[in-house]
């Protein structure tokens, strides 16, 4: 598997570029042409950017990387509200007022197959009320909703912090203790690690 983080933006979110030959691009925040050259430099071929919820450190980078290789961008049904306003995806906070319309819009339990991997969504709200997760294998890309030693804060428009623990114990902690989490900011962690925690 291609497996690369990269830190982007003044927030230094996580985006990940996953896949094969073939790969997702998971949360691009910000600086879009270092992604970009990622892609180039190891000739890879994008086929879909995936929004682990709509807040704008996590899509900043999506208007170019969308034009520049004509990709669809995807998110959960439930952050359209957070995508289409600055006051809840938070970029007036950057003197912006940005809204993302998606491609497409992904549910629970939704799989996304690609030509040799598939990605499978675990809706995890709290965070935001579309907050997700995508999982393969034993990795799973956690967004803002589990870090190590934390969870993703929920004192942001519509974020709910008893809708935040339910998503972790009933949707994340139920994984193999070996499953290893990428998270939206910060460092790895595995599930087995995040159970004494909650």
């Amino acid at each position: 598997m291609f497996f690369k983080c990269i830190e982007v933006g003044d927030v230094v979110t996580n985006c990940y570029v996953f896949g094969k030959k073939e790969v997702v691009i998971i949360d691009p925040g910000d600086d879009a042409t270092k992604i970009e050259s990622i892609i180039v430099e190891n000739d890879l071929i994008p086929r879909a950017i995936l929004l682990t919820h709509g807040h704008f450190d996590h899509f900043l980078g999506c208007c170019y990387l969308r034009q520049r290789f004509k990709l669809p961008v995807y998110a959960h049904r439930a952050e359209k509200e957070i995508l289409s306003n600055p006051a809840y995806n938070l970029s007036y906070l950057i003197g912006s007022k940005i809204k993302i319309n998606c491609d497409g819009y992904f549910e629970d339990g939704d799989v996304f197959e690609f030509a040799d991997f598939s990605l499978k969504v675990l809706h995890t709200p709290g965070h935001t009320p579309g907050s997700s997760c995508f999982l393969y294998d034993n990795i799973l890309f956690s967004g803002d909703t589990l870090f190590k030693d934390s969870f993703g804060r929920c004192d942001l428009p519509l974020g709910d912090e008893s809708q935040i623990f339910k998503s972790i114990k009933e949707k994340l902690l139920v994984l193999p203790k070996t499953t290893k989490v990428y998270p939206g900011h910060g460092v790895p962690t595995t599930i087995g690690d995040e159970l004494k925690n909650f």
